[in-house]
C-alpha cells in the first residue's frame, strides 16, 4: 500500500533517507535538505513549490517492501521534479532486484498523482549510465538531454564589466525565449515544455525562480547570449545560455560576467566561499572549454529523463437520452406475394 506520509512514518523515512538516491542535482549541491526535514516541513505539497512525499510499507511474496518517493512542484508551472527515491537501486545476493518492484510501484504511483493535480510532466535526473536508467524507462520516464556538471572552488575577485553587458531586466522575457528557442533542440524544448505557451516558459530557472539573477550580453541592443546564477545555501549555480552561436571569446567572457556577478552581490547575498556549479549539456558546443579556463573542473555526469503526464479533468457527465418505444413492423405482403401463397394455401387444404 502506497500512502502520503505521515507522522507515523517518521522512523521508517528516517532509517531510509540515507539509502536513497537524490534525483534532483540542483536542489542537493545547492540546498541539501534530509528528506525527513522537508517531509515534515512541507503541509501543502502541491501548492506553490510544496513537497509531496510517499511511503510504500506492505509484505508481497513473504518478503517486506519499504520505500518512499518525494516529488517537488515547479513554481508556476504544471511541472514536478523527483526529489529522492528509497531504497536505492541494488540487487541482492541471490541476484534477485530487490528495488525494481518498490521503484516501478512508487514511480507510477508518483506520476498517477501529479496528473490527477494537474501537472502534466514529471522529470528526474540521475546518474548517467545507473542502474536508475532502466528503472525509469520501465516507469515510462524518456532520456532527452545528457549533461557534465562542474564545479569551482571559489568564486574570483570581481573585475570590471566590458561594453555590451549589462543586468538582465524582466522585459527581456520575450529576448530570452527566442535565445533558448535558438540554442537548444526541438526535442529538448518539447521535452521541457517549452512550445506549450505556458507561463513562465521557457524554463530558464525552475526552482527558487526569484533567487536568481541575470545578465545578458546585447550587442547593439539585440540579446545574443545570456548568463545566469542562483545563490544557494551550501553552493552556487550558473548557468549560460546561447553558447551554441557564439564564439569561443563570447563565451568566455559569458562566464566571467556570471562568476563576477555572484562576486559584486550585496553583502548579505554574497556567496562566501562556496563553490560553484555549471551545467553543461551534450549540445552546448564550446562552453565546457570556457569554464575549465576559469579553472572549473568536471564534477559528475547525469542524465535527464521526463515523463509526459496524461492530466485529468472533472467533466459532467452527459444525461442518458430518453429510451426510444420501438414498435414490431408487421411486414408487408406485396400483391404478386398474395395471389401465389393463397394458391399454395387452397392446394393444401384440397
Amino acid at each position: 500500500m502506497i500512502r502520503p506520509f505521515a507522522l507515523a512514518d517518521i522512523l521508517l523515512v528516517y532509517r531510509l533517507q540515507n539509502d536513497g538516491v537524490p534525483l534532483a542535482i540542483e536542489h542537493i549541491l545547492s540546498h541539501p535538505r534530509p528528506p525527513l526535514w522537508l517531509a515534515l516541513t512541507a503541509p501543502w505539497p502541491w501548492a506553490g513549490r510544496g513537497v509531496a512525499s510517499y511511503v510504500l510499507k506492505e509484505r508481497s511474496q513473504g518478503r517486506q517492501m519499504k520505500g518512499f518517493v518525494q516529488l517537488l512542484k515547479r513554481a508556476a508551472r504544471p511541472e514536478a521534479d523527483l526529489l529522492h527515491i528509497a531504497p536505492a537501486h541494488a540487487v541482492a545476493p541471490d541476484g534477485d532486484p530487490i528495488s525494481d518492484a518498490i521503484w516501478r510501484r512508487l514511480l507510477l504511483h508518483c506520476c498517477a498523482e501529479a496528473a490527477r493535480h494537474g501537472l502534466q510532466r514529471v522529470f528526474a535526473s540521475v546518474p548517467d549510465g545507473g542502474p536508475e536508467m532502466a528503472c525509469l524507462r520501465d516507469a515510462g520516464f524518456s532520456l532527452y538531454a545528457r549533461e557534465t556538471i562542474y564545479r569551482l572552488s571559489e568564486v574570483p575577485q570581481a573585475a570590471p564589466v566590458p561594453p555590451g553587458f549589462r543586468r538582465q531586466f524582466p522585459r527581456d522575457s520575450w529576448a530570452l525565449q527566442r535565445l533558448y528557442a535558438r540554442s537548444t533542440p526541438c526535442l529538448v524544448q518539447q521535452a521541457e515544455g517549452a512550445m506549450t505557451g505556458e507561463a513562465g516558459s521557457p524554463p530558464l530557472s525552475w526552482w527558487e525562480p526569484d533567487r536568481w539573477q541575470g545578465t545578458v550580453w546585447a550587442p547593439a541592443g539585440e540579446v545574443r547570449g545570456a548568463v545566469r546564477v542562483h545563490v544557494g545555501r551550501a553552493g552556487h549555480w550558473l548557468r549560460v545560455w546561447g553558447a551554441n552561436a557564439l564564439t569561443a571569446r563570447e563565451t568566455r567572457a559569458l562566464v566571467e560576467q556570471g562568476l563576477q556577478l555572484l562576486a559584486t552581490l550585496p553583502p548579505r547575498h554574497r556567496p562566501g566561499n562556496l563553490p560553484v556549479y555549471a551545467t553543461v549539456r551534450d549540445y552546448e558546443i564550446g562552453l565546457s572549454a570556457a569554464l575549465t579556463g576559469f579553472g572549473f573542473a568536471p564534477y559528475t555526469d547525469r542524465a535527464r529523463f521526463v515523463r509526459h503526464t496524461v492530466a485529468t479533468r472533472r467533466v459532467p457527465a452527459r444525461s442518458a437520452l430518453p429510451a426510444i418505444e420501438v414498435r414490431q413492423e408487421v411486414p408487408v405482403r406485396s400483391q404478386a406475394q398474395g395471389p401465389m401463397r393463397s394458391a399454395q394455401e387452397a392446394k393444401s387444404r384440397g
